[in-house]
């Protein structure tokens, strides 16, 4: 974590250089460092300017285009400050001053020179707290972002952090169904920052809230009818919200598809959307998946784990050692995905993979002698697969599973490595995978434990137990 203990103080003592140039250096090399720290996802370009009346000392842009403008003011010269802000041709500036207020009567001023607009005023010493406030705040580095790109009004002495007090009590309270709190925060994030803002935030809190199952109904403020954390918003949550708490992960991820996954920046915001998944893998669903050799991947001990979570080009994908897993909501969403060279699979080496699998149907061949195991109740064992492969007169190989899932049927294509969900099988990504994998690969006795503990998720007890003899009845017309 970098100090920022002494921004107020360096802008300070660049101000009373002796050197003019050199004083301006140094007092907006200060601030930059300062709307950094405020906000690191912004690029902070600085102007030819300094205390210029109406052309900003620095332009702050963010990923998805939008842009600020920040003017330094060296004093709270109150009739000056009402003068520029009439001369500012920006609707949202971020009035910067570099001292910090001499008198009580200066921010009301302040507030009536800038009211019915968006601009911010702040001062080095108020977003020095709030940054502080960071390292031990998750909700403050949602709050500093906002702050950056639509805080309105005035933000001196404690004003920021009081903020975050109001924010981190309502997203709490949000956890919690508690309404006044949840209210309060509503209301403060509508009055101080602008409409864009004030909505993301929104948002989340509303997710939040419904991931605690609050009724919608009841949510304080503009509730958001589409019952789903949309993607902007889940994007906004997990690259500000630092915490590792799965019950907050949890609660907010109710609603996800893996479509909304695919948006995310894994590597930026790496943890949080570990947490994400894992926290949320009794919900996710994927339809189909391609499992991919990868001899030359990192090591684990270079990885830091075992397995993790990572998207290739627009895919979600499951990492191992040695391998990797392509997911796609659909068959067809994986179609420009190459595909690793067929390769047969013997009957007792699939019994060996598949041992702890509850198999459904199972197809046989030994070229062109094909033979389709089925059973209409129950599972099919092991030793009705070694006497089929005995009736043919060559060595018998697996061409394809159907394997019952807690949350459906999988049918995996073993010589194409892929899998996909049978018919009307809501198929969870956990399942899914897991499935695949140990079917198609042979994985190290040290993997395979720790792999079906990654991926295991707790069931739902109200949830109706899974009826093998119906699933086998099902027509399997999905087959990869």
């Amino acid at each position: 974590m970098a100090d920022v203990s002494g921004f107020a103080v360096q802008i300070l003592n660049g101000l009373f250089d002796p050197s003019p140039a050199e004083s301006i250096f140094r007092v907006k090399n200060a601030v930059a460092k300062e709307l950094s720290a405020l906000d690191a996802t912004a690029k902070i370009r600085s102007t030819n300017h300094f205390n210029h009346t109406f052309a900003p000392d620095f332009v702050m842009t963010w990923p998805d285009e939008t842009s600020r403008r920040v003017y330094l003011r060296l004093t709270y010269d109150l009739d000056a400050l009402v003068d520029d802000v009439a001369l500012i041709d920006s609707n949202d500036p971020l009035i910067f001053g570099l001292t910090s207020p001499e008198s009580e009567e200066a921010q009301p001023a302040i507030d009536e020179a800038i009211a019915d607009t968006n601009a911010m005023f702040t001062e080095p010493s108020a977003l020095e707290r709030l940054i502080d406030r960071k390292q031990s705040d998750a909700t403050a580095n949602m709050l500093s972002n906002a702050l950056a790109q639509g805080g309105r009004g005035t933000f001196v002495a404690d004003q920021a952090v009081e903020l975050a007090d109001v924010v981190a009590r309502g997203f709490d309270a949000a956890a919690k169904v508690e309404f006044e709190p949840t209210a309060d925060a509503v209301e403060l994030l509508s009055n101080r920052l602008d409409g864009t803002q004030a909505w993301r935030l929104n948002r989340v809190l509303q997710a939040v809230w419904e991931g605690s199952n609050g009724s919608l109904s009841q949510f304080p403020g503009g509730a958001d009818t589409s019952g789903r954390l949309n993607s902007e918003s889940l994007s906004y949550l997990v690259k500000y919200m630092q915490t590792d708490d799965m019950g907050f992960w949890k609660r907010v991820g109710r609603g996800l598809r893996l479509s909304d996954l695919e948006s995310l920046d894994f590597d930026t915001d790496f943890e949080n959307v570990q947490h994400l998944i894992g926290a949320n893998l009794d919900v996710i669903a994927a339809r189909a998946v391609v499992v991919k050799s990868d001899p030359l991947g990192l090591d684990p001990a270079v990885e830091g784990e075992l397995f993790h979570w990572k998207r290739r080009g627009r895919h979600v994908s499951f990492e191992a050692p040695n391998l990797f897993a392509i997911l796609g909501s659909a068959k067809k969403d994986l179609d420009d995905v190459d595909r690793d060279k067929a390769k047969a699979v013997s009957v007792e080496r699939f019994i060996e993979r598949s041992q702890d699998f509850d198999l459904l149907e199972v197809s046989l061949h030994s070229g062109p002698e094909q033979i389709s195991a089925k059973i209409d109740e129950g599972v099919i064992s092991v030793e009705r697969l070694r006497g089929l492969s005995a009736t043919f007169e060559d060595a018998g190989e697996v061409a394809q599973a159907i394997v019952a899932t807690s949350s459906g049927r999988v049918n995996v294509a073993l010589a194409e490595r892929a899998g996909t969900g049978v018919t009307r099988s809501n198929i969870l990504l956990a399942d899914l995978v897991a499935t695949t994998v140990c079917l198609v690969e042979d994985l190290a006795a040290e993997h395979r434990d720790p792999l079906m503990k990654f991926l295991a998720y707790e069931k739902d007890d109200s949830q109706t137990p899974l009826d093998l003899s119906v699933l086998a009845q099902e027509d399997a017309d999905d087959s990869v």
